[in-house]
């Protein structure tokens, strides 16, 4: 058995998943096991053709790659057999299984136990933790590499990060301890020679595994950045009310997991509660990875006077 910490749980895995952070043995939240698993679920939901869920537990279906049970919200089970002629183990590559475990499976996972996943890339840049968001291509990561890279600014998470609606405030807890990038970004960071493993093994997308020495704990979310496209001078403006709930609504990792686990009403006072303890912001720019500098200039604006107003 393997033992990690990610998404703020302890976890005990016989899948060894190597862009976790190890941690000794001990008890846990939350198991990872291979096993045999049915075609269908007694009495399923079907919303769509990949997912069924019934009660407390639902069945994913990933084609090419195997199907992933996800129980309880403390178990996911692993059946790599594509189709039944098939022994387990002899599927789909284990990195391809390793990013639904770590993606789409503890998203299900998540959710069961209540929680909100975000789809974020979060930096923490001196006056408290900025995430980006906004959908696929958006730029999330890329913009997390650059101010990493260039300004220092240290990288609490990538992808998927976890907010806890019991808490206090809102906390972020990050995820495995690498960026997802495409190679054109990769080549305009310099990230050539780092330690690069590509995502799934059909894409042109890599994930750069990040220093294990400076791995973050839970840490407090000051603002949510959603990234839209302009041709125009790039712009950064506060949201509030109604567009700020829906920046936060959108952000939220594999929405049609809430459907299947929570209740509406107690997700959107969640999300509610959320836009109205953080800052919320639009940021409008050219998509150009050579404006990249300017973009950081319009951020920093704001971040900098968060800054003095907080040591004055």
């Amino acid at each position: 058995m393997y033992y990690y910490h990610l998404y703020g749980l302890e976890v005990e895995s016989e899948l060894e998943i190597p862009e976790l952070r190890s941690i000794g043995a001990r008890s846990s939240d939350a198991s990872i096991r291979f096993g045999e698993i049915e075609e269908e679920l007694s009495g399923a939901i079907k919303p769509v053709r990949w997912l069924q869920h019934a009660g407390n537990e639902c069945l994913m279906t990933v084609q090419g790659v195997g199907r992933f049970l996800i129980r309880d919200g403390r178990e996911i089970v692993i059946d790599r057999r594509v189709d039944r002629s098939r022994d387990r183990g002899q599927g789909a590559p284990i990195s391809d299984v390793r990013l639904y475990v770590l993606g789409s499976a503890f998203g299900a996972l998540l959710h069961q136990r209540g929680e909100l996943p975000l789809h974020v890339s979060a930096v923490d840049s001196g006056s408290g933790v900025w995430a980006f968001t906004g959908p696929s291509g958006a730029g999330k990561s890329t913009m997390a590499a650059w101010f990493h890279r260039n300004m220092g600014w240290p990288i609490i998470s990538d992808d998927v990060s976890v907010i806890r609606p019991a808490d206090p405030s809102p906390k972020l807890y990050p995820g495995p301890r690498k960026l997802k990038l495409w190679s054109d970004a990769i080549d305009h960071l310099g990230c050539r020679n780092n330690d690069l493993r590509r995502d799934l093994s059909n894409t042109e997308k890599y994930q750069l595994f990040l220093d294990e020495s400076d791995c973050p704990q839970a840490s407090p979310l000051k603002a949510l950045i959603v990234l839209e496209r302009t041709e125009q001078a790039p712009v950064l403006e506060r949201l509030t009310g109604l567009e700020a709930f829906r920046v936060c609504r959108r952000s939220v990792y594999r929405p049609l997991f809430e459907t299947c686990f929570r209740k509406r009403s107690d997700f959107i006072r969640e999300i509610v509660d959320l836009a109205n303890r953080i800052e919320v912001y639009r940021f409008r720019r050219n998509w150009s990875l050579d404006a990249m500098s300017e973009h950081f200039d319009v951020i920093d604006a704001v971040v900098g006077r968060k800054r003095l107003s907080e040591v004055s």
